[in-house]
């Protein structure tokens, strides 16, 4: 009796493989349609479907021929955008879905060539898009090709809060030479006279500062698109051949403070003078750098003591 019912199994296994099999054809079929009419539309898109998303070379496989005259790549079907980020993006990983096939697949098509054509631009590729190399604890800022160029126009202020910030920190660092600046203290207090002190005229006064600036701005930067060059403005200047804040070129249009910034000798934050006495906060960081200093020296002296 066990060997019919073993052949019975064997039978039922058959069978079950070979239904298996049957399905495995008419997917491969339905998959070579679909990859047909991906490709007939990115070749109306005037793109090309032989090195995209649909043909992947997965790790330890070579890449060969596909159904229907789809090629392997060797390209890897998610090329890395950042190095820094091992290949990872902040967005890109969301797909979304709007129900209409042909609309998500020419979705999945630009959003691949997308991150293709950012990889190649010089800003994101590793270090170079950096302004300064990586330094533990330190800033570093991202490059923009365009904005910094030395011949494209300057931007001004995005609001009047940022330059009036601007034009009092020069006032007060032009006002206390001597004294050791903390800007976030300095903000602190300038932002209780921004909300509370000023009137609203002159806050006024420095929102359309910024406004007109930034109109005219956007029409240089527009220029500077076309052309490679720009109009330089008649009506701001930055002060300092350019690294100072933002002020109207002519006097009679400026207000107090900008008249009484514009008329000091400098306004690159001005070192102490050498002949000044120094403050009791540079005094107290000299005194903790030299108890610190001679603290290691004991320690080293000890250890070489201890080994001997």
């Amino acid at each position: 009796m066990s060997a019919p019912s073993g052949c019975a199994a064997a039978t039922s296994e058959c069978a079950l493989a070979l239904e298996l099999l049957e399905r495995s054809k008419q997917a491969i079929k339905s998959a070579t349609a679909d990859l047909e009419e991906a490709k007939e539309i990115s070749e109306k898109a005037g793109l090309s479907i032989e090195t995209s998303i649909l043909a992947p070379t997965l790790p330890g496989i070579a890449a060969s021929s596909g159904p229907a005259g789809v090629t392997g790549a060797a390209a890897p079907a998610y090329p890395p955008i950042l190095s820094t980020t091992g290949g990872y993006s902040n967005v890109d990983h969301f797909v979304q879905s709007s129900g209409d096939s042909r609309a998500d697949r020419l979705a999945e098509f630009k959003r691949a060539y997308r991150r293709r054509a950012r990889a190649e631009t010089p800003e994101q590729r590793g270090e170079d898009r950096w302004d300064l190399p990586r330094i533990t604890g330190g800033r570093r800022r991202r490059i923009h090709r365009d904005i910094d160029q030395p011949s494209a126009p300057p931007e001004p202020p995005t609001s009047g809060y940022i330059l009036y910030i601007a034009h009092m920190t020069q006032k007060v660092r032009h006002d206390r030479p001597n004294e050791h600046h903390n800007q976030p203290a300095v903000v602190k207090e300038i932002s209780k006279i921004w909300s509370y002190s000023m009137s609203d005229s002159d806050r006024e006064y420095y929102n359309r500062f910024a406004r007109e600036a930034q109109n005219e701005y956007k029409q240089q930067y527009r220029e500077f698109r076309a052309t490679g060059g720009y109009r330089k403005s008649r009506t701001f200047m930055k002060l300092e051949n350019g690294k100072g804040p933002w002020v109207r070129i002519r006097p009679e249009d400026r207000n107090a403070l900008e008249r009484e910034v514009a008329g000091y000798d400098t306004v690159i934050f001005p070192l102490r003078p050498v002949t000044a006495p120094k403050p009791a906060w540079e005094i107290h960081r000299e005194a903790v750098a030299k108890r610190q200093l001679e603290k290691r020296q004991k320690e080293e002296k000890k250890l070489l003591n201890d080994a001997q």
